[in-house]
């Protein structure tokens, strides 16, 4: 058994090409036998880290002994493609330890060889980590056997990003076979897509594409055709930019577009807005050459006209008024033109009007009909306009109907708690693979744990004890509980208090205490992050101790049910337990505003101190709303150090209408904390989606938690992902009354970069609205402030209230735009902000749509200063609206 001491030894302290080394002094019945014994050493080696993790080391030694002793191809594919064997290497070394795999392999025959490198591609399929090692093994055996490149994407992709470098790419041999499927396999355009913006000088695949195509090794037709056949198939705008970028390139002449012309034509009515450019491009190169039938232009131009890029409409009415006359289209752009008389955007139909007007004497008749009939639902001034070259235009037949408000605002369902310890092991399970848990999660996990032990500890034990091997292998007798932000280690430490009651520690949350009165790190500044830390530390504490859990909340906004919150003091008394401190202070905090008498009278009953609290409280309703007030401040972030000058910010003051007698409770009603106001701004740590939960803290007082999250949103709103858009929706679900603070929790979050977070904060928006709560002047006011502060981007704001006012917030959003343009409207001289003309001609539509005529005269000096800059010709246009100008 040397060899086989040997071998072990070398994957346990050396390192692969030390492994093969003794492989290849091993004879087949010794690689056979083992084979046989590596699956044992694997798991002995796994379960000596306390994570059953290996390192990168022995995972190639481990790939490089089973590679060169497993017999059967179909053993030796399962082996090198094993998941706890994943790891990182460069290309360099994994080519290097392919070459080793490849000359243990040498003795096997091309059929075992052809099997092997079928089974490990098949399962490079399923798999997008860690790919280095097996494609290289792969490429070199296929390479070495003289054969075709293996089948499927996952080679492909690996050519792309480990295979020849491009500068040598004409003399791969696999070259013929693989370009035409760069245009097959998904995934290519988003590996490529960083060429798109690459300096000239760096040698791209882009730019190794062209310089063999100009050399004749590879044909035009290949990528051209390649190119057309990956754009048609669609995709997303980042997955098909580089195909776009390498087809421009190609510069088609017009000779090789027509033949193509029925595929651009396909790519224009519903392709991304780049690939719809560049089909648009070659069809109006067609057109130039003389060579576009009518049918043709006619199918181009009915496309391109309802698109929702303007961009691209506003090409195409270009290209209308350049061709009609040129190319005899006069009735053709006459008729395509009446499409955008019913545009929702403003500016596109007055251009589409004049476009009419301007070729309508040379139209027939039967065009300049088609005209008038599309313009009696166009503004007085646009019909005036079409009856001036057109002839007479009847006015509308009758009033527009009842604009309909946004969508009633529905409750989110109430979570349903744990009823057994099997269901707490099944969810805890699942949660403990999320990784990143929100706060509900973890309050329903560990209300059910506290609840279970008290109930019946063995079978609760019974059931964990299989969990927490397979999930948390740290939680250990002696493991040492910390103080900790991560809700995982939460939970870890509620899991030690159920399996070992004996190793309880005095106290593991003075650390936590400590934090929140100090707001020591590293926990964060914010108070309810502080709080939250502290009081789920307290809960994992009381597992084995306490029956219940007071602060739990019933409702999906945090709230907790009177009667219910009521029983659990009753199940404290009767086990003789008092309530944690954090714990009391936050059920009182999640009281409904309204109580019953029936409740109230029951809690009279109660007998311990914090019952008679509880009592004293449900009697009195909830706390008293503070008082909340906003303004600019221009505030020092000596904390960033990306942005550390003096910046704008919209600012929230909370101070309390009376001492509550809980230190706890008033130190979270009020902001700041210490002092009269803001001095600079406090430390923000970026990306913490844990705000989505900070609103079902206060769900009682919304404009405070508001208040609480409002440096975050204003730092975040270039931020991917930070849980911006879910905090928004938490504040919709909670109570009270809103206004500066919740404000300007809307506002950033109507201008934040990520999509989704924005269109959850038009969620928001929209269940305020529903709700009748939406402070609609004060988001206003805040947007207008932040705009011209540059600390908003309009051109978000303006795309999120378009996404409002199409849900049915029409009044609403036409209030938030009123309030914010005295604030944005540049003086003389002045650069207006980005995004400024369309924010306004959104509040054109949304004024002309419900009629209403709330006087702006801020806009008279913008709108009379002449010009045909679009923010004077947008200004010009409300005007007229508001003061009757253009009936």
């Amino acid at each position: 058994m040397e060899y086989w001491e040997k071998l072990s030894h070398a994957v346990k302290t050396g390192t692969w090409d030390q492994v093969a080394q003794v492989v290849r002094k091993m004879d087949g019945g010794e690689r056979h036998a083992a084979a046989r014994r590596l699956p044992k050493l694997l798991k002995e080696m796994r379960d000596e880290n306390e994570f059953r993790w290996l390192d990168q080391q022995r995972s190639l030694a481990l790939l490089v002994a089973g590679a060169g002793t497993v017999g059967g191809a179909a053993g030796a594919a399962t082996w090198v493609c094993r998941a706890d064997l994943r790891t990182w290497v460069h290309d360099d070394e994994a080519a290097r330890i392919a070459r080793t795999i490849a000359e243990l392999s040498a003795d096997r025959g091309p059929e075992w060889r052809a099997d092997f490198v079928r089974r490990v591609v098949e399962r490079m399929e399923r798999r997008t980590d860690a790919q280095a090692p097996l494609w290289h093994i792969v490429d070199r055996l296929a390479r070495d056997a003289g054969e075709e490149p293996p089948d499927g994407n996952a080679y492909v992709l690996g050519w792309l990003e480990q295979g020849p470098d491009p500068k040598r790419l004409g003399n791969d041999p696999f070259l013929d076979v693989l370009v035409p499927r760069l245009f097959e396999v998904d995934g290519v355009g988003e590996r490529l897509q960083w060429e798109c913006s690459a300096h000239p000088r760096v040698t791209t695949w882009r730019s190794t594409l062209l310089r063999l195509t100009a050399e004749g090794r590879i044909e035009r037709e290949t990528l051209l055709d390649g190119c057309l056949r990956r754009l048609l198939r669609g995709g997303r705008d980042n997955a098909l930019r580089w195909f776009v970028h390498l087809h421009d390139l190609l510069e088609p002449t017009p000779a090789e577009a027509e033949p193509r012309l029925r595929d651009h034509l396909r790519l224009l009515p519903t392709a991304p807005g780049p690939v719809a450019e560049m089909a648009m491009r070659q069809v109006r190169r067609i057109d130039e050459n003389g060579r576009l039938d009518e049918a043709s232009f006619a199918e181009a131009v009915d496309a391109l006209l309802f698109r929702p890029e303007k961009k691209l409409v506003r090409a195409a009415l270009v290209w209308l008024n350049t061709t009609a006359r040129t190319h005899d289209r006069v009735d053709a752009t006459l008729r395509a033109v009446t499409a955008l008389f019913t545009h929702d955007d403003l500016d596109l139909r007055e251009r589409a009007v004049k476009a009419a007007v301007r070729h309508a004497a040379r139209a027939s008749g039967e065009a300049r009909r088609a005209v008038r009939d599309a313009a009696t639902e166009l503004p007085a001034d646009l019909r005036a306009l079409v009856a001036g070259a057109c002839g007479p235009v009847e006015a509308p037949a009758a009033e527009p109907p009842p604009v309909s408000g946004p969508p009633p605002f529905v409750p989110a369902p109430r979570p349903v708690p744990i009823g057994s310890p099997a269901e707490l092991a099944e969810e805890l399970s699942a949660c403990l693979r999320h990784r990143d848990p929100a706060l509900p999660v973890v309050e329903r996990l560990m209300a059910a744990l506290v609840e279970h032990v008290h109930r019946d500890a063995d079978t609760t034990r019974e059931v964990l004890t299989r969990l927490v091997p397979e999930r948390l292998p740290w939680v250990r007798p002696h493991h040492p509980i910390r103080f900790s932000d991560d809700p995982l280690d939460w939970l870890a430490t509620g899991l030690q208090m159920a399996l070992y009651p004996s190793h309880r520690p005095a106290d593991p949350t003075v650390a936590a205490r400590y934090s929140l009165r100090e707001g020591r790190a590293p926990s964060g500044p914010s108070p309810l992050r502080r709080f939250a830390i502290w009081r789920m530390l307290v809960a994992a504490h009381s597992v084995g101790l306490a029956p219940t859990l007071l602060a739990t909340p019933t409702e999906a906004s945090g709230h907790i049910d009177p009667g219910t919150l009521v029983a659990r003091m009753e199940l404290l008394e009767e086990a003789g337990a008092e309530p944690a401190e954090p714990d009391l202070a936050q059920a009182l905090l999640r009281l409904p505003r309204d109580t019953g008498a029936d409740v109230i009278t029951r809690a009279e009953r109660l007998v311990s101190p914090a019952g008679k609290a509880l009592a004293e409280r449900l009697a009195a309703g909830a706390y008293a709303d503070p008082v909340v007030t906003c303004r600019g401040h221009v505030l020092d972030d000596r904390f960033n150090q990306y942005r550390p000058d003096p910046r704008f910010f919209f600012l929230a003051r909370v101070r309390p209408q009376e001492e509550t007698g809980h230190p706890l409770t008033d130190w979270m009603l009020r902001l700041p904390a210490a002092g009269d106001d803001w001095e600079h701004v406090p430390p923000v740590s970026f990306g913490n989606g844990d705000i989505a939960w900070w609103p079902s803290l206060l769900p009682s007082h919304r404009e405070v938690a508001a208040a609480h999250m409002q440096f975050h949103l204003q730092e975040w709103t270039d931020e991917s992902s930070a849980g911006q858009g879910a905090a928004l929706l938490g504040l919709a679900e909670a109570h009270g009354p809103t206004g500066p603070a919740t404000a300007a929790a809307l506002a950033y979050g109507l201008g934040c970069a990520d999509r989704a977070e924005r269109s959850g904060a038009v969620d928001a928006l929209l269940a305020f609205s529903g709700q009748g709560a939406l402070p609609a002047a004060d988001l206003g006011v805040v947007i207008g402030a932040a705009g011209a502060a540059d600390r908003l981007k309009l051109n978000r704001v303006v795309q999120a209230l378009t996404d409002a006012v199409h849900a049915g917030a029409y009044t609403d959003v036409w209030t938030v735009i009123h309030a914010a343009l005295p604030a944005l409207l540049p003086e003389p001289g002045e650069r207006a902000p980005v995004g400024l003309p369309d924010l306004i001609a959104l509040g054109t539509q949304t004024a002309e749509i419900t009629g209403l005529r709330t006087p702006l005269p801020e806009l008279a000096s913008v709108a009379g200063r002449g010009g045909s800059s679009r923010l004077v010709r947008e200004a010009a246009r409300l005007h007229r609206h508001l003061t009757g100008e253009g009936r």
